[in-house]
């Protein structure tokens, strides 16, 4: 063998250790972690754990979503693959479209279901409603749920591409349990964005009676200069955006004796 061929060889097996070490480290790394939650959601409007469910699904819960630094649906929608959204002036700058896999409609009946629960809030495209579908804010919530593909049979005629859930914690019948979130932010040239928000609920009477309130509020800074062509007047960062939650709750689980 020449001393050419060794060289090649010799490189070849230096290139190459880096990649082998980096697999074996991928490998241990799973055996370091604690265990992996299990995420129970209610797509099939059954409690079932996500890996049980047989259609394509995304849930996130509020843990993930404040790793993540999710705070809008424009936010879910990044996290989501086969979704498309896409923001209009419509309303005010709440104009919305949205599409699951591709299927939009821009007028009459939406093609994406959007519910609270199990309660549907999207609404038909027309002339009189340039708005869009309406979107919850994410704050205070069990975890938000994009069902892919069609979900007529379940969630009606309006979800003929596919439904987003927004799932909301239910009221504690035995135990209280509280959630708190703070942020600041600063943009460059621009306003300061904060937010701050805290939700408790538990027991009024063990078992029997519960409750949950929570209230949010956040500014968006805003950063772009307008200036009105009739009056000539300049508004400073005048893209800014207030968003309020206001929730309270109660559930009632009724007792039965038998004599």
């Amino acid at each position: 063998m020449s001393v050419g061929n060794v060289c090649r060889l010799l490189s070849g097996a230096i290139l190459t250790l880096p990649c082998v070490v980096l697999a074996e480290g991928g490998s241990e790394s799973p055996q370091k972690n604690t265990g992996l939650e299990e995420v129970v959601v209610t797509a099939t409007k059954q409690a079932e754990s996500i890996d049980k469910v047989p259609i394509s699904l995304t849930a996130l819960t509020q843990a993930q979503m404040d790793t993540k630094g999710i705070r809008t649906v424009d936010d879910v929608v990044r996290q989501t693959p086969g979704i498309d959204f896409s923001r209009s002036p419509f309303g005010g700058g709440t104009g919305s479209n949205i599409a699951i896999r591709g299927i939009l409609s821009t007028t009459g009946a939406s093609t994406t279901g959007v519910y609270i629960d199990d309660i549907p809030i999207q609404s038909r495209a027309n002339q009189e409603n340039f708005a869009g579908a309406a979107f919850p804010q994410v704050f205070d919530l069990e975890r938000v749920e994009v069902l892919r593909g069609p979900q007529g049979t379940l969630w009606g005629a309006g979800a003929e591409g596919g439904a987003i859930r927004f799932i909301t914690p239910d009221p504690g019948l035995s135990h209280y349990n509280g959630y708190a979130r703070s942020e600041v932010a600063v943009t460059r040239h621009g306003d300061p964005s904060y937010e701050a928000g805290a939700a408790v609920g538990g027991p009024i009477v063990q078992d029997q009676l519960g409750f949950r309130v929570s209230a949010w509020y956040r500014r968006d800074g805003g950063y772009v200069d307008r200036v009105n062509q009739e009056t000539n007047e300049a508004y400073n960062n005048a893209n800014y955006q207030d968003s309020y939650v206001l929730r309270a709750a109660l559930a009632w689980k009724p007792q039965t004796t038998c004599n």
